[in-house]
């Protein structure tokens, strides 16, 4: 029998997004290595043009109607408007049901087109029917993920973010063992095709998310009597006009959503022409696109996990101090959001970059392009992190054109630069496949910096804490890079050859420089400054403790 929920805090809510996030990408990331050894180049190519593909349809069916949920279930949990709240659910899984079906649809049909798009005249790389297929199959994800993410909303609204993440476990385990046991049984048992096995694998992405979507239907069953608390007096605004508000809600984020993966299908595009344009061939093009676009931003993930984490929590705490206009608890929101960002992101990201070639080998073998492709990928994921949050935040603002301007010009610097700094790099002999990802950079930043601009114009935000984080902190993170590199040379001196041994240096690498990391942030205080004063401080301070006794017990033996 399912248990009862329990609400979260904020501080509370980011800590256990993040810890099911993280194991979510950290379980994306380790299975792609027998998942890559299975399908192989060319069936990684097909992965990656289905997903890609998928992702537009998918943030379109689910980007808006759930997090219009989230918004509004907690403005209405602000204002005690609590049969309102329930009527806003029921209307947004009858919305994101229609706009799925259509999403699916559409998708299911344009195949071939967006195949056409795709593949265009390059020759010698992945067969259209193949692409076609493997499209057609992921297509199915939409008449359930999105019933999924409304749910996923509607908890979150609500500050249940425990079953939210645990959910996320359970749909990446089932998808995971699908597509791994699937694509296997196809490939190496029954002898079939690449583009059968990736279509099977793919086919774990529904499965995943129904099995997600029943158990956290079974838990808000469970909590029924505390969701529907206070709600037995009729709702004060009828459906239409909360479909309305819904969908006004949506609207923006939907077309931010969607102009992102548009931009994504888009670049996918771009690398294989500015490939083609300093020579390579269709078949390298793909193999570099794929690496670019796909397998090293998955490694990756594990830093995005900490923002996608902080999505799932702030928007209920946003809506609420927006709500009641407390405007410098946002205020303390954002500069918490950057500073547990740096604290998390950076050391992870001077990981992946001073250990890019072992990380890459680990995961897929020796590769011409992937250490250095992966090693801007990290750079990338912090600024992305970034400015994902606080577009989380402007959403809960409302700050619509705020929204709408940073994205837009965001993408426009990124698409504007792509192709002329993959001929740069060509001309002055630098790897030219990094420059999509190099246009990536300063198209986060540029959007990272006009909101940060627009937030302190608008409301006096201040960013002093940002800085007094970053004196405890610049220490800590300096010295533990230059012991990162140290043991990189310590250890990795020779050639490669066995992924165990590469994994077990990389882990007691990662082991030691996490603990002088944690030692050295405990000292300046920049720890405790991310802990805040809830249970995660409690449990640094039981921790400590227990040293501190050890300490005072052998110093009394000493005496």
């Amino acid at each position: 029998m399912a248990r009862k929920m329990k609400k979260n805090t904020f501080v509370e809510g980011t800590v256990i997004a993040y810890i099911a996030i993280i194991l979510t990408k950290v379980l994306g990331a380790v299975y792609v290595i027998p998942f890559y050894k299975i399908i192989g180049e060319q069936g990684g190519v097909l992965y990656g043009y289905a997903y890609n593909v998928y992702n537009l349809f998918l943030n379109v069916s689910t980007s808006g109607i759930p997090t219009a949920v989230s918004l509004i279930v907690a403005e209405y949990n602000a204002l005690n408007m609590f049969s309102e709240r329930e009527l806003a659910n029921r209307v947004a899984n009858r919305l994101i049901g229609l706009i799925g079906l259509v999403m699916f649809i559409l998708m299911f049909s344009f195949a071939p087109l967006i195949t056409r798009f795709y593949i265009g005249d390059i020759t010698g790389g992945s067969d259209f029917r193949s692409v076609v297929m493997v499209i057609r199959v992921i297509s199915f994800c939409l008449l359930v993920i999105p019933f999924l993410s409304v749910t996923r909303g509607y908890l979150q609204g609500n500050k249940y973010i425990n079953p939210s993440s645990i959910s996320q476990v359970i749909e990446q385990l089932v998808r995971i063992f699908v597509a791994l046991v699937g694509s296997y049984i196809v490939i190496n048992v029954l002898s079939g095709r690449t583009d059968i096995g990736v279509s099977v694998a793919l086919a774990g992405t529904v499965l995943g998310g129904l099995v997600a979507l029943l158990f956290l239907k079974a838990r808000a069953f469970a909590s029924r009597k505390d969701l529907k608390k206070d709600t037995d007096y009729p709702p004060t605004i009828p459906w239409q006009k909360i479909a309305k508000r819904i969908l006004l809600y949506a609207l923006p984020v939907i077309l931010i959503s969607a102009s992102q993966d548009v931009y994504q299908m888009v670049d996918l595009k771009l690398v294989l022409e500015g490939m083609k344009l300093v020579g390579f061939s269709g078949a390298q093009s793909e193999l570099i696109a794929s690496v670019v676009i796909t397998w090293s931003s998955k490694i990756c993930m594990v830093i995005n996990a900490i923002g996608i984490g902080m999505c799932a929590s702030v928007i209920p705490f946003v809506v609420t101090d927006f709500t009641h206009k407390e405007y410098n608890g946002i205020n303390e929101k954002v500069n918490y959001v950057i500073n547990t960002l740096f604290y998390i992101g950076f050391p992870m990201a001077a990981f992946i970059i001073v250990f890019a070639k072992p990380v890459y080998f680990f995961f897929y073998g020796p590769s011409q392009y992937g250490a250095t492709v992966l090693m801007v990928q990290a750079i990338l994921s912090i600024a992305f992190s970034i400015q994902l949050v606080l577009n989380m935040m402007l959403q809960g603002m409302r700050k619509y054109k705020v929204l709408f301007a940073n994205t837009l010009i965001g993408i426009t610097v990124n698409a504007g630069l792509d192709i002329p700094l993959i001929l740069l790099l060509n001309t002055i002999g630098a790897p030219c496949y990094i420059g999509s990802v190099l246009a990536s950079i300063i198209g986060a930043t540029t959007s990272t910096a006009i909101i940060l601009t627009s937030m302190k114009k608008s409301y006096g935000f201040r960013y002093k804490d940002v800085f007094i984080f970053m004196k405890r902190y610049y220490g800590p993170l300096i010295l533990s890079i230059l012991l990162m590199v140290g043991l990189r040379f310590a250890l990795f001196r020779g050639e490669m050859t066995s992924k165990i041994i590469v994994m077990l240096l990389l882990l007691a690498a990662g082991i030691v420089t996490v603990g002088i990391y944690l030692v050295l942030t405990y000292r300046t205080g920049a720890l405790r400054r991310i802990a805040g004063t809830g249970k995660l401080s409690g449990l640094i301070d039981k921790i400590t403790g227990i040293f501190k006794r050890n300490k005072n017990k052998e110093a009394n033996a000493a005496k």
